[in-house]
């Protein structure tokens, strides 16, 4: 009797255990689906890594120091490299073109350094990245799943209350266009730069900007050359691609400091090369110096690019302290006088 009764209880009970549990792996799934859907989408960062990638290759190189500049909003790797003599003439700060970094080997990495032996401080910096477009928020769970669907309606309709919230608080914020924004950044960063340079007693200052980086260059040159002694050095300078960016011709005609253009002989560089001589010129920039190297330089490993910024430097760049005319020097040798 008891084994039947035993029976009995266990098929009346076992139906319901069974229930139980299909429910509970259901609730189950239903919330892992819907945590899964509302999962934060996470954007890569591959000019990020980058430059860590960098700042750990380079972090056994004899002489450089590889820093991190911060700002309200970015991060950016800075190369220092000291100058190989007592007095150095000054500082350099180099601005890369697009798409390359603060060690590019075609033309950062032979000046930074070769720079450096022949009397400058020089300083490379990894400029922001560009702002992004918004990534959308994950707001909805899979539409493929009905349980999900319902099961998130409540969580996502928080979220996109949040969302118009957030929208509204940036409202003041979007108004200012995106490369407004990123010239924002870029000067914050070379203000971090200058104050960098300064806590080493380096006063007098050179931009070198690089193909897009020589309008970032020249950007940051016409905003501290009220406060600064300053010169400028554009090298093989073109337009950045984004719109909005500024333009580099008006730039020029906004400066009153020594402007040394440097460019590759090619039909466009040439022909970008003459409308910013012509804006000099409309300007009245007297200390604007135009070079044109070859279109193809030699595999020399920026030897002869080095030499022609230096030498044009030397001559055009110098700060007036440290220049003086040689028929001065000659009379004050001269006994009697």
């Amino acid at each position: 009797m008891k084994p039947t009764l035993c029976i009995l209880t266990l098929s009346l009970l076992l139906p319901a255990c069974l229930s139980q549990a299909a429910e509970s792996a259901a609730q189950s799934s239903i919330d892992t689906s819907s945590s899964a859907a509302l999962r934060p989408r996470v954007e890569p960062a591959p000019q990020q890594q980058g430059m860590l990638d960098l700042a750990r290759a380079l972090s056994l190189a004899p002489e450089t120091e590889a820093n991190w500049l911060e700002t309200n909003s970015d991060r950016s790797l800075t190369l220092y490299q000291p100058a190989n003599q007592a007095e150095p003439a000054g500082a350099v700060v180099l601005l890369p073109d697009e798409h390359s970094h603060p060690d590019w080997p075609q033309d950062l990495h032979p000046l930074r350094t070769g720079l450096a032996r022949h009397g400058w401080d020089t300083l490379s910096i990894a400029l922001p990245p560009a702002t992004p477009m918004p990534v959308p928020p994950r707001s909805r769970p899979d539409a493929a799943d009905p349980g999900a669907v319902e099961a998130g309606t409540a969580e996502a309709d928080g979220a996109d209350a949040a969302l118009q919230q957030t929208a509204e608080t940036r409202t003041q914020e979007s108004a200012i266009p995106p490369m407004e924004l990123y010239a924002q950044r870029v000067i914050k960063i070379c203000e971090a730069a200058i104050r960098h340079l300064e806590s080493r007693q380096r006063d007098y200052l050179i931009f070198l900007g690089s193909g897009t980086g020589a309008t970032w260059a020249a950007l940051c040159a016409r905003e501290f050359q009220p406060s600064h002694p300053l010169g400028l050095t554009l090298l093989n300078a073109r337009h950045p691609a984004t719109p909005g960016a500024p333009q580099i011709t008006q730039l020029l005609a906004e400066l009153d400091i020594p402007v040394l253009d440097i460019y590759q002989a090619n039909a466009s560089a040439i022909e970008s090369a003459r409308l910013r001589t012509n804006s000099a010129r409309r300007a009245a920039l007297q200390s604007y110096h135009a070079s044109q190297l070859p279109g193809q330089l030699p595999d020399d490993a920026g030897a002869l690019l080095l030499r022609e910024v230096r030498g044009r430097i030397q001559r055009y760049l110098m700060p007036r302290p440290l220049t003086r005319p040689a028929a001065a020097q000659v009379d004050e040798q001269q006994p009697g006088r």
